[in-house]
């Protein structure tokens, strides 16, 4: 936010020599060359490029620039600053909408700035434009010094670069390695393990040293000068001030095309530390620089002015003699140091107090220029001294504007707030607040508890420490027993009025109800309900019906749980969180009550508001609950689209909440049907973090998952090792996980036999008939009941009723799993015949369905009765057209029409996660790497 009046309009002379030509990176240019190349065809790509300071990351990076423009290419060009780190995006913003000629149109983010999750609308805004922009041409897009880059430029590059992989859009990221934020180190790391390619720059060898002093000098090196010139030991910049120095100082001479060095002495710019050397400009020039240095990277004159004290006019020779000396340069309109070095140098040159205080009066300018508060944050945060009230009030509105994009970095500038206080004031309790708050959103749980407890109450009175952990309570990214225990906390303070009581008593039934303790939740629901109906206000009425319609699912009384949410809907709320969970809510019990289309309806319709009002937690979660119903409706393939690659094995602490928990285990059960081994263990890792978290209901969806994997690796023992994992009692309350998933309490039931655990048999029964008894129109639930109990009994009947019953609802793997229990048991009464026909038919379900692990096991059993079984007709084929699911033949047919990734999620209510997932099966199927490549096949692909 610099003025953007030119130096040069000023009056100023100082226009910069010209760049000489790029040496000794002919290789790395002819890397960047071959993925431009790669881009025309319409691919993308990422190169990282890793060298140390002053080897010249920025000079290949603007070869690359020029390269990609004379190929047609339109390119952006961001730098990042140390002072912007908590500017959010702000190296990528600026590659994308600064220059004379920028990629996308900055009002096109316009909406995203009001957003209450800004940082993945953003993303997502920034996709859909790059995408729009990339169908009408290739696109570089360059990242300077991403090692001082933001936590949201670094979100950027773990998302942007992949999902913008099957377009012309090249990115070339250019870092100091081993520096930068946890979060820019992973991102970078992510690339490096992909499919990026690292350049790593080296010194320059003996010739680009040579090439390089014949560029500047214009003439041939002697030897003795190039033996000088190796003292820079082949770091691009030094040797560049080496020979701008010696030229300078008269070292050098110039005769018939030959430079021939006339003294051996380094010269004054390349021997002379920084100190001497800003000894020998004039005061005005000392004082200029030393206010530039504050300013940040590029440099407006009117800000000049301001730090210095100079009127612009006043300015003119202290420029002049600044871009004389090499210290600043001209950059479009504004100043920049000629290189970082220079500017680290001039400030470690100053006194410590000096610097702080230069950097403090910059931020003065910056403000009263119209700088928002988080563009100042990091300066401040740095350079204000206790008593400072602007700095505070200033601290407080950044971490204000950085708890929903970077709540880590939101706590950190509140603590420096809280430490710039001296004696009461009246910023101590909302900064305190502000940073409990950002300490839970920020994952830091342990860390914000203990603040939490000593600094709150000394802080605010109990209305307001409830008001600070009603909202701790509302966070449903945080584990649900960290909301009840806040919750708790909250109701136990005096003097909280009768409205936020009743929110909290309904928040904490709720967390309750999801964290998977329902015996707690039950002891507490009368209590609780009196609390909330003590006061007037409908949105602590609104939540309890939903909580309670939540604990009826799990009792097995769905259509009580849908009465419920009706009930809530007539209450009414205007808590937009609430009618969203509601909405959410309502799928569960459709979905145990068979109604498979109505649930299917209820999410699409979650995702289309969630799309519409950019909330993309409720997006999240509407679209992992689309995935573990193509779960449940044996849609393996879509299943796996909708719930691979939401989480990575680093963030397993992270999983907390029940519906992340249950969206991993599904994703591992996806994984084990479809014969994925080494996925079925990379989540098996993830859950084995996840079992060892608080709350039950989580735990217990990860222990089912451990337990499957080794059953169906053959280990009863150890699956039942995982069931006893949490104590004895434990195996017994595992179940029911979720009451619509039927399908698995056969699989229990099985293991509880092999290791003779007839008390675990027994209770799957007694839960599979209860659940039964209690929706007795159900046909999945009589069919699982007969499942259970024909196994335990050995009674082939009962397998047969079950067979029968689920041939009615959409459960085809439920109805494999029968069929393949019913042959054992028909083998087992020596009737061949009908096993074999069980077999088959199961064979021919889950080989129609992908479950290939399944279906081996099958074909294993027929070959061991003598019968082999040909797939070919029932396997269908993997690659072309025909290979593609309805799902994705549809998003196919779409991007081959030439919409974009956003247009194609808003048509078919899905997330953009689930388009882009989607997009890669079918790269992966039509052997294509482009959108480009996929539209010449979509004419073929029709006539199939």
């Amino acid at each position: 936010m610099l003025d953007g009046r030119s130096a040069g309009n000023m009056g100023i002379p100082m226009k910069a020599r010209p760049l000489p030509p790029l040496r000794g990176r002919g290789a790395q240019l002819a890397a960047v060359r071959r993925h431009l190349d790669m881009a025309r065809t319409g691919v993308g790509s990422v190169v990282v490029i890793e060298g140390a300071a002053g080897l010249g990351k920025t000079s290949l990076l603007r070869a690359a620039v020029k390269t990609a423009a004379d190929l047609g290419f339109r390119c952006g060009r961001g730098t990042a600053d140390p002072i912007d780190a908590a500017v959010d995006l702000a190296v990528l913003l600026e590659a994308l909408f600064d220059g004379e000629r920028p990629l996308l149109e900055r009002s096109s983010l316009s909406t995203a700035r009001s957003s209450p999750e800004q940082r993945f609308w953003r993303l997502y805004d920034i996709q859909s434009l790059l995408e729009q922009a990339a169908l009408g041409g290739p696109l570089l897009i360059c990242l300077d010094d991403v090692q001082w880059a933001d936590n949201g430029t670094a979100a950027a590059l773990r998302t942007l670069p992949q999902r913008l992989m099957d377009l012309p859009v090249v990115w070339i990221v250019a870092t100091r390695p081993g520096q930068g934020s946890a979060a820019v180190t992973a991102a970078l790391a992510e690339l490096a393990d992909g499919s990026a390619q690292v350049l790593r720059l080296e010194p320059l060898d003996d010739l680009a040293v040579a090439q390089i002093v014949a560029d500047i000098l214009h003439a041939e090196p002697d030897r003795q000068l190039l033996s000088s010139a190796q003292r820079t030991e082949g770091n691009p910049f030094l040797l560049v001030e080496f020979v701008r120095g010696i030229e300078q100082e008269g070292i050098v001479a110039v005769e018939s095309g030959r430079a021939r060095l006339l003294d051996e002495r380094l010269p004054g710019r390349v021997s002379d530390d920084m100190r001497r050397r800003l000894a020998r400009l004039s005061g005005p020039a000392l004082r200029v620089a030393a206010g530039a240095a504050s300013l940040g990277r590029r440099l407006g004159v009117a800000d000049l002015a301001a730090i210095s004290g100079y009127s612009i006019a006043e300015l003119v020779l202290p420029i002049r003699e600044l871009v004389q000396a090499g210290i600043l340069a001209e950059s479009h309109d504004r100043l920049v140091f000629g290189h970082d070095l220079i500017r680290a140098a001039v400030r470690a040159e100053m006194p410590v107090a000096v610097s702080r205080a230069l950097d403090r009066q910059g931020v003065e300018v910056l403000l009263a220029r119209g700088a928002l508060p988080v563009e100042v944050a990091t300066r401040l945060a740095a350079s204000a001294e206790p008593g400072d009230d602007v700095a505070t009030a200033t601290l407080l509105e950044a971490a204000e504007a950085l708890s929903t994009t970077d709540p880590e970095a939101s706590a950190d500038l509140a603590d420096r707030g809280l430490h710039l206080i001296v004696g009461e004031h009246a910023l101590r309790g909302p900064l305190v607040a502000r940073r409990v708050i950002s300490l839970f959103a920020a994952g830091l749980g342990k860390q914000a508890e203990e603040f939490a407890d000593t600094a709150l109450r000394q802080a605010l009175p109990p209305e307001q420490e409830a008001e600070v952990r009603l909202s701790v309570a509302s966070m449903f990214d945080l584990g649900a027993d960290i909301r009840a225990d806040n919750a708790r906390a909250a109701l136990a303070l005096p003097g909280v009025p009768a409205d936020p009581r009743s929110w909290l008593a309904a928040l904490l039934f709720h967390n309750l109800v999801v964290s998977g303790r329902t015996d707690d939740a039950l002891d507490a629901v009368d209590e609780l309900r009196r609390v909330v109906e003590a006061s007037a206000a409908r949105e602590g009425r609104f939540a309890f019906e939903l909580a309670h319609a939540g604990l009826d699912y799990q009792l097995f009384h769905f259509d009580s749980a849908l009465r419920r949410l009706d009930a809530g809907a007539r209450i009414g709320t205007s808590a937009d969180v609430s009618k969203r969970l509601a909405g959410y809510f309502r799928c569960w019990p459709l979905l145990a009550r068979d109604a498979f289309e109505e649930a299917q309806a209820a999410a699409d319709e979650g995702i289309a508001a969630a799309t519409r009002d950019r909330q993309n937690w409720a997006l999240h979660i509407f679209e992992t609950w689309k995935g573990l119903q193509a779960l449940e409706t044996g849609r393996l393939a879509d299943a796996a689209t909708a719930l691979e690659g939401r989480y990575q094995p680093s963030e397993a602490n992270r999983i907390v909440s029940v519906i992340n928990a249950a969206a991993l285990a599904g994703l591992g059960r996806v994984r084990i049907r479809t014969g994925d081994t080494r996925g079925a263990r990379e989540v098996a890792e993830m859950c084995r973090v996840v079992a060892t978290i608080a709350a039950p209901g989580p735990r217990r969806h990860a222990i089912w998952f451990l337990a499957a994997l080794a059953m169906a690796s053959g280990d009863a023992d150890e699956a039942h090792k995982h069931l006893c994992s949490q104590g004895e009692d434990e195996r017994l309350t595992i179940f029911p996980l979720f009451p619509h998933d039927v399908g698995i309490d056969p699989e229990l039931v099985r293991i509880a036999m092999v290791v003779g655990d007839d008390e675990l048999v027994s209770r799957a029964i007694t839960v599979a008939e209860q659940r039964s008894a209690r929706n007795p129109m159900v046909r999945s639930h009589a069919a699982i009941a007969a499942h259970v109990r024909g196994l335990a009994r050995h009674d082939s009947e009962e397998i047969e009723s079950a067979v029968n019953a689920l041939r009615e609802v959409p459960r085809p793997l439920a109805l494999a799993s029968a069929l393949e229990d019913l042959g054992r048991m028909r083998l087992a009464e020596g009737a061949t015949s009908a096993a074999v026909e069980a077999f088959d038919q199961a064979l021919a379900l889950n080989s129609t369905h992908g479950a290939a692990w399944d279906t081996a096991r099958i074909r294993s059993r027929l070959r061991r009765l003598g019968v082999r079984r040909r797939l070919v007709s029932l396997t269908g084929p993997r690659t072309g057209w025909p290979a593609l699911t309805q799902a994705e033949r549809q998003v196919a047919d779409l991007v081959a029409e030439g919409r974009t990734n956003r247009e194609i999620a808003e048509q078919l209510f899905v997330s953009p996660h689930t388009v882009n997932a989607h997009v890669r099966r079918i790269f992966e199927k039509l052997q294509v790497r482009s959108r480009v490549e996929l539209v010449k096949t979509a004419g073929h692909g029709q006539v199939e």
